[in-house]
């Protein structure tokens, strides 16, 4: 945190989703773990802390720098440890992964700033709900708090209902990523554009001139079995 801070961020996002990873067949069968063949790991290897960690700098001894890793990750958060992240700095707080208004309400009375709805694209819990349809509640349970949203966003219609549902921003995972294998920073702006165009378009043909416009009453939910 105290990096973060001197590196002039202005919020801290706190992630709540792995503990350990899931069953997942596609990265077993391509052994798809980069950190353990030392790859993304300049955000531990460059951290004061990791390295007080090691017998010998990890530009020296890679090997040890991954296996410390390894110990490091899995290890969980609790909501015992919420006042002791809350007591860390005084830049905003959000935690990320929350789909349930009660553990909304726990996160707001723990000294969050704000709600993060997300699934995490459902990366290592398959079958779970969409996070789009617990987005109402966990904005109720949020009371003034901001709520921010992802997971399934793929197109500018997406962003529209969330913020329709009260999201008071969205997040946009996978397509950035596409764009960006594609052709780069380019690739990134590009997708994004996109995404600005199709939602501001939208709002236009269905006659919705401001954000402030659109509110739940804008989409049409289907009852139970229907």
């Amino acid at each position: 945190m105290h990096r973060a801070e001197a590196a002039g961020f202005k919020g801290i996002v706190v992630t709540l989703d792995t503990w350990v990873t899931g069953w997942r067949p596609r990265d077993l069968k391509q052994a798809n773990f980069p950190q353990l063949r030392g790859y993304c790991l300049a955000n531990y290897v460059s951290d004061p802390v990791f390295r007080s960690l090691l017998a010998k700098p990890p530009e020296q001894d890679p090997s040890a720098a991954v296996m410390q890793w390894a110990k490091i990750f899995g290890n969980p958060l609790t909501w015992d440890d919420l006042p002791w992240l809350r007591s860390l700095t005084k830049l905003p707080l959000i935690v990320k992964g929350i789909c349930h208004p009660d553990d909304a309400r726990r996160a707001i009375d723990g000294g969050v700033d704000g709600i993060y709805c997300s699934n995490h694209g459902g990366r290592q819990a398959n079958g779970g709900l969409a996070a789009i349809d617990l987005l109402p509640g966990v904005v109720k349970a949020s009371g003034n708090a901001p709520v921010l949203f992802d997971s399934g966003v793929r197109s500018g219609t997406d962003v529209i209902k969330a913020l329709a549902l009260g999201a008071a921003a969205v997040g946009i995972g996978r397509p950035y990523a596409y764009g960006l294998a594609l052709d780069g920073v380019d690739g990134i702006v590009h997708v994004l554009k996109c995404i600005l165009a199709e939602a501001d378009l939208l709002m236009a043909v269905d006659g919705y001139p401001t954000l402030a416009d659109l509110q739940p009453a804008s989409l049409i939910m289907s009852a139970p079995g229907r």
